[in-house]
């Protein structure tokens, strides 16, 4: 009986334990949530350093905008006479690799550009173009950039 009385106390000790909410952070936001917003780029660098003034000097703003719905919008605002442009598409998170993929419809095709991520805060992050990636924004941009390309991010 002293058997059954402990078999029945584990057992109830496990179901208990089963029927609680193991995720204690379920308030914390998950990557995929974190990123949903607009963004506006606030810095660019690559291998060869700082480009951010330079970057100001052709655009008033670069915005970036995830939906709940993983659709990516990229909003280009260039200082005239640069013409404005806009793209949209879907993204997709890894939250295990920390890495995004927008696949934007360019010209009429998709086109994905991958990026590794890290949120400095819950309204600041970096993103880093793979190196096509950055070879596709360089085209995009009308200039090259050299490995790594790093954007800087701020939640607006």
């Amino acid at each position: 009986m002293r058997k059954l009385s402990f078999y029945m106390l584990v057992f109830g000790m496990l179901a208990f334990t089963a029927g609680c909410d193991s995720d204690s952070g379920s308030d914390t936001p998950s990557d995929s949530d974190n990123f949903v917003g607009t963004w506006a780029v606030v810095g660019l660098s690559d291998a060869s350093g700082d480009l951010s003034a330079g970057f100001a000097q052709g655009y008033n703003s670069v915005l970036i905008t995830f939906g709940n719905d993983d659709s990516v919008s990229l909003a280009v605002d260039g200082v005239d006479p640069n013409p404005d442009q806009s793209y949209s598409g879907t993204a997709s998170v890894n939250e295990a690799t920390s890495s995004i993929v927008a696949t934007l419809s360019v010209g009429g095709s998709p086109t994905p550009l991958s990026f590794g991520y890290d949120f400095t805060s819950d309204t600041s992050m970096t993103l880093t173009a793979s190196s096509t990636t950055g070879l596709l924004l360089g085209v995009l941009f009308g200039t090259s950039y050299a490995d790594p390309v790093v954007f800087t991010l701020a939640k607006i």
